[in-house]
């Protein structure tokens, strides 16, 4: 019923997902590189573009104007039908009211997305970038299986794709770093390039991270400033108050990317040595010795991939930096061989260290109160461990568009993070705090479209926490792009999130919930969560939605298949 209106939809979410993989809107214009930082780069533009240059596709996030909304307030979860083709019944879909009063952009405008042009499936093809399903390639690296090597490939006979199957997609990664000389970013430097300008020294990097989902992270190190913050996709380091070189690096993926790439890197130093590779966070540069770094490469492999390279001594130090085991017990020792105290990671798992040992059970760090596992690794999701009685209270960072679960320890307050979604909001978002009012187990939307489990932000306002967005209400018509791109697409105002999140906040913050919507560079006391994989355009369920049964998705998948004949 809503295919071509869904369709239209997707073609603008795949177009911010290769432009809008930069966090598009979520950062703000300081916290980016060379397109955003007109102090570093006279010859960018203060002037912000225009409007109407700016794409506004339809918005599923905005209700029919004019009437009186009816709530369920008693915050209990109503299940949905269990089958496709079933329509819930409820008393809530009769009675909606306008949302917004914004349309749903992509959220591409400000960033610089790289030379590339949009495909139809949300690749970014372009001068520099990859033709195959893995990384290009240099003279000094091997590729493994399923890589691109840049040579010319015979013709392949075209399969024809499974319509429930998502295309494998490559990354783009696209890198520029800020002159300590001139104070001016550098041209940018595509995937596996390597990253240098006449071997100068700089003191801030920005990459950013197109053509597929997730997240690539990334930090700096010098011996006047320790490391940096961790930033991510399009943002950039934290700029040194005496404009120190960047002496090492560590660069991680994190969700769908991270599911099927690895990313290596190295560098040369200021005295011409190259290091040995390092990946997945690890460490790779020098520490303390003297030296900076004048350039830099990146490569992804495919995950089983083996690429011909070295590993030996990634850094250049009085001792390697980072976890290790010494005697079967995990240490995290600093390059200059002293004990470390601070958060420290393994891939995408983070502890804390005091005087090099991790700690476990209940910390206060930084403010927050934390838990950690006997293994020393913290805990991202702490329900397990409190349960859902709650109190709780809810923080949206609208800037990252990431949303925290609180719970109060006794006197101290709400410091005690107990989760984080992934979501996405949009310029009407208001910023401020709020006591949630209403509850509506399914939704009538603008355009005739649904969602699930919303509740209201504030009494009198026009903006719902809410799920992706349905057909009708039927967890069998979900749009699959709105799950795709969240974190990503930008809505009218409303909070989008995924099915499961909304529904935990709809069953376990009750009505008289503080909300607090804020701006900050930094998602929060955990990381910012990603989807866990990419689902198919044509799939009709949210994979995080309770309600959908085996028997449900195989029926509802044999319809799709069915209807469209390969």
């Amino acid at each position: 019923m809503h295919k071509y209106k869904k369709l239209g939809l997707t073609f603008f979410l795949t177009a911010a997902m290769t432009a809008g993989s930069i966090l598009n809107a979520f950062a703000a214009p300081e916290d980016f590189g060379p397109a955003f930082d007109p102090a570093l780069n006279p010859a960018v533009q203060e002037t912000p573009p225009d409007s109407s240059d700016q794409l506004h596709p339809i918005d599923p996030d905005q209700d029919t104007q004019g009437q009186d909304p009816s709530t369920d307030t008693t915050g209990s979860s109503q299940t949905g039908p269990a089958g496709p083709g079933e329509t819930a019944p409820s008393e809530e879909t009769t009675a909606p009211e306008q949302e917004g009063t914004g349309t749903e952009g992509t959220g591409t405008g400000d960033a610089a997305a790289g030379e590339g042009t949009t495909t139809g499936d949300g690749a970014s093809t372009g001068e520099g970038t990859t033709a195959g399903e893995g990384t290009s390639t240099g003279e000094d690296v091997t590729a493994g299986e399923g890589t691109s090597t840049g040579e010319e490939q015979p013709p392949q006979e075209e399969e024809v794709p499974n319509i429930l199957t998502v295309p494998l997609r490559s990354p783009r990664l696209q890198t520029t770093i800020l002159l300590a000389d001139a104070h001016q970013w550098s041209q940018a430097f595509v995937n596996d390039q390597w990253i240098t300008v006449d071997g100068r020294p700089f003191y801030s990097i920005s990459t950013f991270l197109e053509n597929i989902h997730g997240n690539f992270l990334y930090r700096t190190y010098s011996t006047s400033n320790g490391w940096s913050l961790w930033v991510m996709n399009g943002q950039q380091t934290n700029i040194p108050a005496d404009f120190a070189p960047v002496e090492a690096i560590q660069c991680r993926f994190a969700g769908p990317v991270n599911n099927d790439y690895d990313i290596y890197y190295t560098t040369t130093l200021s005295n011409g040595e190259q290091t040995g590779w390092a990946k997945n966070g690890e460490t790779c540069g020098t520490m303390n010795a003297g030296l900076y770094i004048t350039g830099y490469r990146l490569a992804f492999f495919r995950k089983g991939d083996t690429p011909d390279v070295s590993f030996e001594n990634p850094v250049v130090s009085a001792h390697p930096d980072g976890i290790q085991y010494i005697d079967g017990a995990m240490r995290y020792i600093h390059g200059d061989g002293s004990n470390f105290t601070g958060w420290g990671w393994l891939g995408n798992d983070r502890y804390y260290f005091v005087d090099s040992y991790p700690v476990t059970g209940w910390q206060y760090i930084d403010g927050y109160k934390y838990y950690f596992g006997e293994d020393g690794k913290l805990f991202t999701d702490i329900e397990p461990i409190i349960g859902t009685g709650g109190p709780f209270q809810i923080k949206i960072n609208k800037q990252m568009d990431c949303l925290t679960i609180y719970t109060s320890d006794g006197d101290n307050g709400f410091i005690v993070p107990v989760k984080s979604f992934l979501v996405s909001t949009g310029d009407d978002t208001p910023i401020g705090t709020f006591r949630t009012p209403e509850k509506y187990r399914w939704r009538l939307m603008i355009h005739d479209l649904y969602t699930q489990y919303a509740t209201r932000l504030g009494s009198g306002l026009s903006i719902l926490m809410h799920s992706i967005i349905y057909d009708a209400p039927d967890p069998y018509t979900v749009w699959a792009s709105t799950y795709n791109n969240l974190g990503i697409a930008r809505s009218a105002g409303c909070i989008r999130l995924t099915t499961a999140d909304s529904k935990w906040i709809f069953d376990n913050c009750p009505l008289g919930t503080t909300v607090t919507v804020y701006n900050s560079s930094i998602p929060g006391p955990f990381e910012r969560p990603t989807i866990a994989y990419e689902i198919p355009f044509e799939q009709t369920w949210d994979p995080t939605d309770p309600n959908v049964t085996p028997e449900g998705i195989a029926a509802e998948s044999a319809r799709i298949i069915a209807a469209h004949p390969q």
